[in-house]
């Protein structure tokens, strides 16, 4: 089954100019702070893992911070409080930088109560405008209770933070755009070292019947979802990661985007493949791979649910969930 990206990661350009104009022209989501005012963290950190039994639902003054433990994953952790992934990401940015892959364990996560993002008031901000820009409900900022608003006088002001209930921000982390092989050389200064020096003859190597890239077959920390259109598969240190259906190298070797070690595949068909996070890569560029080869190995180690390599694939400017494309 074929799905479209979700909004937050669709389309590379026209997302990435869209932030860059909002955020110039509106209200911009602040990072989750270093440190709360005391008045609140009403809750004490929770420590336990996410596999526990989730706790009581909180208070609406109820901020907590959560210190990600071996085993846990950015959803695991999200599912725990009851709320959607993309909360416990966008409030955390300054740990995180909206990428789930960069969990590691011992670190703090601030928790918000409800679904929905934290914003610092900006001197021009309004009520008004902080829920239109975020696409909430002016009343649900002002009726909720930690944010202190007076319903007959919702006067903000610079510097406080808010809870925006039900809000939603585009993704501040620049995504690695389909590299096709007649266009394949791209800046090294801009994308990474992987990036091929000279382009190649576009060649329809793929069927579009995928393979495991892995022996796992074991999703083992984020699957797909809005901001993390892919899936990370568990992978052994030194284990060969295999192209998972025949295609070109478009792009072989670190990635200046937050992908570590990666691979590219062009499929020739319209499909693209992305192998991020190896310990090493083995494919060179311009290398016509059949279906079965290396592109690298594993060996990415820190990440609190073990090593894995991050797998996407793209037909053309679409997102897929590799899952409905895998045996």
């Amino acid at each position: 089954m074929n799905r479209k990206v979700p909004k937050q990661v669709g389309r590379f350009v026209f997302a990435g100019l869209l932030s860059v104009y909002l955020l110039a022209c509106a209200p911009s989501p602040a990072p989750a702070p270093t440190g709360l005012p005391t008045a609140q963290v009403l809750h004490p950190t929770v420590t336990s893992p996410a596999s526990a039994i989730p706790p009581s639902p909180q208070p609406q003054r109820g901020m907590q911070t959560y210190v990600v433990q071996a085993g846990d994953t950015l959803s695991s952790i999200a599912a725990f409080f009851g709320l959607q992934p993309e909360t416990v990401l966008w409030a955390n940015y300054e740990q995180l930088f909206d990428n789930p892959d960069y969990l590691f364990p011992s670190m703090s996560l601030l928790i918000l109560p409800v679904d929905g993002v934290y914003h610092q008031v900006g001197g021009a901000d309004t009520v008004d405008s902080i829920a239109a820009f975020f696409g909430a409900r002016p009343q649900d900022v002002i009726d909720w209770l930690g944010n202190e608003i007076n319903p007959s006088n919702p006067v903000i002001f610079a510097g406080q933070w808010l809870v925006v209930p039900g809000g939603e921000r585009f993704l501040r982390r620049p995504l690695m755009p389909n590299i096709p092989a007649y266009a394949m050389a791209v800046s090294p200064t801009e994308f990474g070292s992987g990036a091929c020096p000279q382009d190649a003859s576009q060649q329809a190597a793929g069927d579009g019947l995928y393979a495991w890239p892995v022996r796992s077959r074991e999703v083992i920390a984020e699957g797909y979802w809005s901001a993390h259109p892919g899936v990370d598969l568990a992978v052994d240190i030194g284990e060969e990661v295999l192209a998972a259906d025949g295609g070109t190298v478009t792009f072989s070797g670190w990635s200046n985007l937050g992908y570590g070690h990666l691979v590219i595949l062009d499929h020739g068909n319209g499909d693209f493949s992305l192998y991020a996070g190896l310990g090493a890569v083995t494919a060179t560029c311009g290398t016509l791979l059949a279906e079965g080869q290396p592109v690298g190995l594993g060996g990415v180690i820190g990440h609190p649910a073990g090593p894995f390599v991050h797998f996407e694939v793209r037909r053309g400017e679409d997102f897929l969930s590799p899952l409905d494309l895998l045996p």
